[in-house]
């Protein structure tokens, strides 16, 4: 997100980072119980990360992180009048500058061939480069280690087939057996 910042702020584009809380608590970066402690542990994700954006730090009880949506990797296109062009809850460098193309063409064009915004939803995929989320939570201490691998062996098992000719639970996937269905 920091080259594509950088490609495109001399395009009207102003990105900003909001810190919200410790995705992945462990002893060296705790929860924060004060702003100062939010501070300190921001400006080590900036310096850690060589991050340019502005960086807003939310407040301790989350405002802002719940109003935008609350999950902890979102992206938002919000124009000057305060339209949502592009809402992701996963930050995809490549997903995110389709995005941006698409709003900086539509500004630019909108008028000579009157286009007006609508909204839709689509998927998107990404892949998370698990060695650098790995280095991430050794860096946040063993308990972010450990925090970690657990939900995903509770998620595992959450997300398990119930047998071998239905497919696995994935978010979306709102199945249920006939027995979870009471047999209907």
């Amino acid at each position: 997100m920091e080259d594509l910042h950088a490609r495109y702020a001399d395009r009207a584009v102003r990105s900003v980072f909001i810190y919200t809380h410790e995705a992945h608590p462990g002893e060296n970066y705790r929860h924060h119980t004060s702003m100062d402690d939010k501070r300190a542990n921001a400006q080590a994700f900036v310096d850690h990360s060589d991050i340019k954006r502005e960086m807003f730090l939310d407040d301790l009880d989350g405002t802002a992180h719940r109003t935008y949506g609350g999950l902890p990797n979102m992206t938002w296109i919000v124009g000057r009048g305060g339209f949502i062009h592009y809402k992701s809850a996963w930050t995809n460098s490549a997903d995110v500058e389709d995005a941006l193309n698409n709003v900086l063409d539509f500004q630019e064009n909108r008028i000579k061939n009157q286009w007006i915004p609508f909204y839709s939803e689509r998927s998107a995929w990404s892949i998370r480069p698990m060695d650098k989320f790995q280095e991430g939570l050794v860096r946040a201490g063993p308990q972010a280690v450990s925090d970690y691998q657990g939900m995903i062996e509770r998620n595992r098992a959450k997300r398990a087939a119930p047998s071998e000719d239905v497919a696995p639970r994935v978010p979306g996937n709102f199945y249920k057996t006939e027995e979870e269905d009471g047999g209907k």
